[in-house]
C-alpha cells in the first residue's frame, strides 16, 4: 500500500473568508524545523515541535498545525503507526473550529484512512482491535466521499478493498454479508466514474460475486472481461469453472440449466482451446466428462480415443475402461472390445481387462469368446473383484460345456464368499451333475452275462 499526506504547510484553499494563520512564536520556531527534516535529523525535529506544541493554545490553529507536522514528520521518517495519533488530534481541532481547506481536509481523511487500514494488517492477533482498525479505516474514507462531490477511480476502488478486508476480517470462511453486498455496490459504483474501467476493479468485482456465491452474474462479467481481453488464461479456466459449478448446484435440479451450464462450460473449453489455452491432459479430460455428461457419447468417445492415442488425454487404465463404456453407450460394442484388447495389450499384468472384454462378449451372447478371455483374466490376475469373475468364468464354463473348468471356478468363487449364496450353490449343483452325466456317458457298457448250461 503506498501512503502518503499530501496537504501542505499553508491552506491553499481557505475554509472560512480569511485563512487562519500561526502565532508569531509558533511561526519563529517552525523556520528551524525545515533544516532538521532535510538533514533527516527525526529526533531533533520531534523534539522542537513536541517544544512548541506545549505552548500552543488549546484548540488553537497552532495546535492543529503543529500536529499535523507532526504526523508528517513521522511519516517521513517511515513511523505510519504513530503518525495515526497527531494526524487525528489535528483533524478532531480542524473540525471543531474549521481551520483547513476542504483540500487539506480531505487528505488527511485518505491518510488516516489508509493508516487504519495498514495497521488493521498487522493486528491479526487480537481480533477486535483489527476490526477496530478496519471500522476507523472504513469511517475515515466515508466521511472523504461526503467531502468529495466527484470521487476518482482510485480513490473508489481503495474504499472497496478496505470493506471487502473487513467483511474477511470478522471470518474468513465466512465473509459478514452486509459488508460483502457494501463491497460490490462500492465496486459497481466505481465501475461507472470511467469510460474503461480497469481489468483490476472487473476481477475485484468477480471475487465479490464469488464469495456471495453469485456464480450466474460472476460468470457474466467474466464473459465481458474477456470479450475485451481474451488472451488472459485464468479468466477462461475460471470462466469453465463457474459454469461447472453452476451446473452441479445441488440446488437447483432443473435438468434444462444444467445441460444449459454444461453447454456453455464446453462452449469455454472449446473458445479457450481455439487460442491455445486449456489444453492440458486433465483439461482434455475434463472436456471428454462434459460431453459425456450431456449424453454426447460419440463427440465423447472420439476426443477419448484420440486423447488417448495422442498422449492429450493421461492414458490410464480407468481412461481405457471409460472409452469402451462409452463406445458401449452407442452400442459400438465391436469397438468397445477392440479398445479393451488394445488396453490389454498396453497393461499386460491386469485380469481385469480381459474380464470386460469377455462381460463384452456374453452381451453379444457369444459365451465361447466371453469363456476364453475371463480364462485368461484369471490366469493374469489383478482382477477387482475375484469372486465376481470366478462365478462368471464358472457359469460361461457351463454353458459351453467346459465342465471341468467350471467346477474349478466355482469352487473358487464359493471360497471367496464369506456365507455361499442361493445362485452359486445352485450353479456349482447344476455343474456336478452335468459332470456326472458326461461320465456316466463315457462309461463303457457292462459285458453280457455268460448263457447258463
Amino acid at each position: 500500500m503506498t501512503l502518503g499526506l499530501t496537504a501542505g504547510l499553508r491552506a491553499d484553499e481557505p475554509a472560512k473568508e480569511e485563512a487562519p494563520v500561526l502565532s508569531e512564536e509558533i511561526g519563529d520556531g517552525l523556520a528551524k524545523v525545515e533544516p532538521m527534516v532535510t538533514a533527516k535529523d527525526w529526533v531533533g525535529a520531534m523534539a522542537l515541535v513536541n517544544g512548541l506544541l506545549e505552548k500552543a493554545a488549546a484548540g488553537s490553529y497552532d495546535q492543529a498545525f503543529l500536529n499535523e507536522m507532526k504526523a508528517q514528520i513521522l511519516t517521513q521518517k517511515g513511523d505510519y503507526p504513530s503518525a495515526i495519533d497527531p494526524l487525528e488530534t489535528a483533524l478532531t481541532i480542524a473540525d471543531q473550529h474549521h481551520y483547513f481547506s476542504n483540500k487539506q481536509e480531505t487528505d488527511m481523511l485518505y491518510f488516516l484512512s489508509q493508516l487504519y487500514y495498514q495497521k488493521a494488517d498487522t493486528l491479526k492477533a487480537d481480533h477486535d482491535a483489527e476490526l477496530a482498525a478496519y471500522g476507523k479505516a472504513i469511517q475515515f474514507v466515508q466521511r472523504w466521499f461526503q467531502l468529495t462531490p466527484k470521487p476518482n477511480e482510485d480513490v473508489a476502488l481503495y474504499y472497496a478493498q478496505v470493506l471487502y478486508a473487513a467483511s474477511l476480517a470478522k471470518d474468513p470462511n465466512h465473509p459478514d454479508p452486509a459488508l460483502l453486498k457494501q463491497t460490490r455496490e462500492q465496486i459497481e459504483k466505481t465501475l461507472t466514474l470511467t469510460i474503461h474501467p480497469k481489468d483490476s476493479i472487473y476481477t475485484f468485482l468477480l471475487a465479490t460475486l464469488q464469495q456471495e456465491l453469485d456464480y450466474v452474474r460472476a460468470a457474466e462479467y467474466f464473459e465481458l472481461i474477456l470479450a475485451r481481453n481474451p488472451n488472459n488464461k485464468s479468466y477462461w479456466v475460471d470462466l469453465s469453472t463457474l459454469y461447472m459449478a453452476l451446473a452441479q448446484d445441488p440446488k437447483d435440479k432443473d435438468e434444462a440449466k444444467v445441460r444449459r451450464y454444461n453447454i456453455r462450460a464446453i462452449d469455454t473449453f472449446e473458445r479457450a482451446q481455439a487460442l491455445g489455452f486449456m489444453k492440458t491432459p486433465r483439461d482434455n479430460f475434463t472436456l471428454f466428462t462434459l460431453y459425456y455428461n450431456i449424453g454426447q457419447y460419440g463427440i465423447a468417445s472420439d476426443l477419448l480415443y484420440n486423447g488417448l492415442e495422442t498422449g492429450a488425454i493421461e492414458p490410464v487404465l480407468n481412461n481405457w475402461l471409460l472409452l469402451a463404456a462409452s463406445y458401449q453407450q452407442i452400442n459400438k460394442d465391436f469397438t468397445a472390445i477392440e479398445v479393451l484388447k488394445k488396453a490389454a495389450e498396453r497393461f499386460p499384468k491386469n485380469g481385469e481387462l480381459e474380464f470386460k472384454v469377455a462381460q463384452a462378449y456374453q452381451q453379444l451372447d457369444n459365451n465361447q469368446e466371453a469363456f476364453n478371455h475371463c480364462k485368461i483374466a484369471v490366469e493374469k490376475g489383478g482382477l477387482s473383484k475375484a469372486q465376481q469373475t470366478y462365478m462368471f468364468l464358472a457359469y460361461t464354463g457351463y454353458e459351453v460345456g467346459q465342465y471341468d473348468e467350471a467346477k474349478v471356478a466355482i469352487d473358487q468363487a464359493i471360497h471367496l464368499m464369506s456365507k455361499p449364496d442361493h445362485q452359486a450353490l445352485g450353479l456349482q449343483s447344476a455343474i456336478e451333475e452335468a459332470i456326472k452325466e458326461r461320465d456316466a456317458k463315457k462309461a463303457p457298457a457292462p459285458a453280457p452275462a455268460p448263457d447258463k448250461p
